[in-house]
């Protein structure tokens, strides 16, 4: 690799890493957000769970939707096929009655050789060649002929009317031939020589044919087969019901409506005796009969379901157990967090006055007058002292001396308006108070603040001239010079103090900053 891609790689690296560990650190300081991204990524995970376990179910439905249709075409060619069957054994049938010399045989014969291959078919009920009148002439299981009339009947009436009906498929109906059972008959029209109608040939369909092939289709427990005659009418179902075979589906009042069209390969979900459904249906090409295979889709969907509530309820305790370790996490840092504010206010301010200690207050001093000098602004200090404090201490006791303390650190605190002011405690009972962009006037108007807040206190001191506890305040203002230390304006406050206490105490004197005279102010 080239040395300036190398060195290009490197540093995207660098601040890759960079950034990492910016996020870590802010990450790792934020219980909240520690909190929410551990809720963010359970649900990240749980849509992640849901859109693999929605992807399952529609693969499972998929796969039973393919299913079915195989089912559904299985069935389908199966019916094609032996109803093509029957049609060639008609289709014989008629072309041997045409023949003069089968018509010369003796009925017998003639009876043996016309049915000696539609007999060969399977599940047929009946088979007979009817005269031009509708009496049985031919019976394939008799050598007698039955004596039954068939002229009313429509696949009988049909041909009589029509030379070009050709084949012709019934509804359902009940044999007259077999003691009223459920049958559909299919008949071809049998044509004299001369053109004239010379009969029919019929066979009558045995529903038992229906019934074998729907046994060996599995469904399920709660799929159902159903083949629809041309009326309409139910010819067989899975399972078996006697009570509804020949019946519509509507007069049966047991099934909702069908969805419209004639799509062969569609699935259809569909509400089917009062459950959700898959439904396939086939509408067969050489005859009037429909077939439609329904499937539960709840027991389609069992698997699934199972597998969702196996995998969805461990997610479940996953997340649940990675949000309540990430509150934990987030709760041991909020106690760390907290300890290290109290650790770093402790390290900042005075245990006993809650002002800033000498350490703090000496950076702070040192800050401001930085900032000021930069901006060219003044910058004023106002040194404390509480008067004859060691007569207290002997009076009243050190408890009563650190009540004292913290009393006038209070004073002094609530004295100060503006947030960029600032106090802490010097040493012993010394405090300053740093006064950022601040003149002299505006200075001394804070320190008399000071100075009287503290006298309001009426804190009794036995051994002060004034009879309470009172404070002297020196005041310095100067504007920071190049190469000039804060130490400067401290000395100066200090010397203030100085001739306060000198002077009488309990007031306020305000150093000279070499424009503006020495002032003070005393209690009245």
């Amino acid at each position: 690799m080239p040395r300036h891609r190398l060195k290009a790689l490197k540093a995207r690296i660098a601040t890759a890493a960079i950034a990492v560990s910016t996020a870590v650190r802010w990450v790792s300081r934020t219980p909240t957000l520690i909190v929410w991204s551990g809720v963010g990524i359970s649900v990240l995970v749980m849509g992640v769970a849901v859109a693999l376990l929605y992807e399952g179910r529609l693969l499972v439905l998929a796969r039973a939707s393919d299913n079915q249709r195989n089912i559904a075409e299985v069935m389908e060619r199966d019916l094609e096929l032996n109803f093509r069957v029957y049609e060639a054994s008609l289709d014989a049938v008629v072309k041997l009655l045409a023949r003069p010399d089968v018509e010369a045989l003796t009925p017998a014969l003639r009876r043996e050789l016309i049915f000696e291959r539609a007999g060969a078919s399977r599940y047929i009920g009946s088979l007979v060649v009817l005269d031009p009148q509708g009496n049985i002439v031919i019976d394939a299981e008799s050598e007698m002929p039955r004596p039954f009339n068939f002229s009313d009947r429509d696949y009988f009436t049909v041909h009589r009317d029509d030379a070009q009906a050709g084949l012709f498929v019934s509804g359902f109906l009940h044999s007259r031939l077999r003691g009223n059972a459920p049958t559909m008959v299919l008949s071809r029209r049998i044509t004299r020589a001369d053109g004239s109608f010379g009969g029919v040939v019929s066979l009558a369909v045995d529903t038992e044919y229906f019934r074998q092939l729907f046994d060996h289709i599995e469904v399920g427990r709660d799929g159902v087969i159903l083949l629809l005659g041309k009326d309409g009418a139910i010819l067989m179902r899975k399972p078996y019901d006697e009570t509804v075979i020949g019946a519509t589906m509507a007069q049966t009042g047991r099934y909702e409506a069908l969805p419209p069209g004639r799509d062969d390969h569609r699935i259809y979900p569909i509400r089917f005796l009062g459950r959700d459904s898959l439904m396939s249906r086939r509408f067969l090409s050489n005859v009037p009969l429909t077939l439609i295979v329904v499937t539960s889709s709840e027991e389609t969907l069992a698997p699934w379901h199972k597998r969702v509530i196996e995998f969805g309820g461990l997610f479940l305790l996953l997340n649940i157990g990675f949000v309540a370790t990430s509150m934990l996490l987030a709760a041991q840092l909020r106690r760390r967090l907290r300890a290290e504010r109290e650790l770093s206010l402790l390290a900042r301010t005075d245990g006993l006055t809650g002002l800033s200690n000498r350490r703090s207050l000496d950076k702070i001093l040192a800050g401001e007058w930085r900032r000021m000098r930069r901006a060219g602004h003044p910058m004023a200090v106002a040194f404390i002292d509480i008067d004859w404090f060691k007569r207290y201490n002997d009076t009243h006791g050190h408890q009563a001396g650190d009540a004292a303390l913290a009393a006038v650190a209070s004073a002094i605190g609530t004295a100060l308006q503006r947030p960029s002011d600032a106090a802490g405690r010097y040493g012993g009972e010394e405090f300053i108070a740093v006064l950022p962009d601040t003149d002299t006037m505006g200075a001394q108007r804070v320190a008399e603040g000071i100075r009287l807040a503290v006298d309001r206190l009426n804190l009794a001191h036995a051994s002060s001239d004034f009879g309470h506890v009172t404070v002297s305040v020196g005041v310095a203002c100067r504007k920071p010079a190049a190469g000039e230390s804060v130490d400067v304006l401290v000395k100066a406050a200090d010397d203030a103090l100085y001739r306060a206490k000198a002077t009488g105490r309990n007031r306020v004197i305000v150093a000279p900053d070499g424009n503006v005279p020495s002032a003070a102010s005393t209690a009245t």
